[in-house]
């Protein structure tokens, strides 16, 4: 994967790694290729069924539910789709879905595609999609279907390409512009100690060991998390409950978005649920443990 893919998309790289942080490749290449069943967990290690993990989710009573996923996972997708529903279902309460990879600008058109002014192929015209939108183009359908709020809650893609080149400090003079409205409060806070550590052994095991080169990368990092964060924030005026879907590395261990999410809205409810491409699926290992309040495992012969 080159690393120039961090400069206009900071997450990606990440969440592809999900293979080289669980599995080597050739072990993955030895499996089977027939799918298996993807198991549950409480974060503590605790193995529970689907539906008790889909209960605990609706039951919760958490403002914010943030899952990670990698992006490839075309289990994941479906499993979100599951838990939208699950939670549309279960409660009178508005909710809402977030998506990393449509930002702020796009806002208006996915206000307009889902009131139906729109086809989608307009949609898809003037939103910026990401390449694998139809991975997410379910959830946006049943949010259209069912009337419910939609977030593009990431900052347009040059902001973390400047920041990639130039430091976080280089977006100050947005400060008072109308730019602002497309970013998170400036200056945005840096990566905490632990996603900091995170980011460079990340950057390590893609061959990365310039000490100098992942400062600003995780600067763009941090801007990503930071803006979803406060897009977050701001759209729990709007409903009662939200849906977060992100990749993975943003919200492990309650660190990145959520650090950021309770500095905007301190004392807000967040619920974590991590889905991960594995090798065993029995049990989670000591990397997966508490990786997240609830973890699910697919299957990761099948990325």
């Amino acid at each position: 994967m080159s690393l120039s893919v961090i400069i206009p998309r900071p997450a990606r790289c990440l969440h592809r790694l999900a293979k080289l942080d669980f599995v080597t490749r050739d072990t993955a290449a030895k499996m089977s290729t027939s799918q298996r069943e993807t198991t549950f967990f409480l974060g503590n290690g605790n193995k529970i069924d689907k539906e008790t993990f889909l209960e605990k989710i609706a039951d919760s009573k958490a403002k914010v539910i943030m899952v990670g996923e990698n992006h490839e996972d075309s289990t994941a997708h479906q499993l979100e789709l599951d838990i939208l529903t699950k939670l549309n279902n279960a409660s009178t309460n508005k909710t809402g879905l977030s998506l990393e990879f449509y930002d702020r600008e796009s806002q208006i058109v996915l206000n307009e595609y889902l009131s139906g002014m729109l086809d989608v192929d307009t949609w898809l015209e003037y939103s910026r999609p990401p390449a694998n939108y139809a991975d997410y183009q379910p959830l946006i359908d049943f949010c259209k279907t069912n009337s419910l709020p939609a977030l593009a809650s990431n900052c347009p893609r040059r902001y973390t390409r400047m920041v990639s080149r130039n430091g976080k400090e280089y977006l100050n003079q947005l400060k008072n512009s109308s730019s602002a409205t497309l970013l998170p409060p400036l200056p945005y806070s840096g990566a905490s100690e632990a996603y900091t550590k995170n980011f460079i052994d990340i950057m390590q095991k893609m061959g990365n060991t310039n000490p100098n080169v992942p400062t600003k990368m995780l600067d763009a990092q941090s801007l990503w998390d930071a803006t979803m964060a406060h897009s977050l924030a701001g759209f729990l005026d709007q409903v009662d409950s939200v849906l977060h879907v992100t990749g993975y590395f943003h919200i492990q261990h309650k660190l990145g978005t959520v650090e950021h999410f309770h500095r905007y809205a301190p004392g807000v409810d967040i619920l974590t649920v991590v889905i991960l491409p594995s090798e065993q699926l029995d049990a989670l290992n000591t990397e997966q443990l508490n990786i997240g309040d609830l973890v699910a495992l697919t299957d990761i012969d099948t990325l």
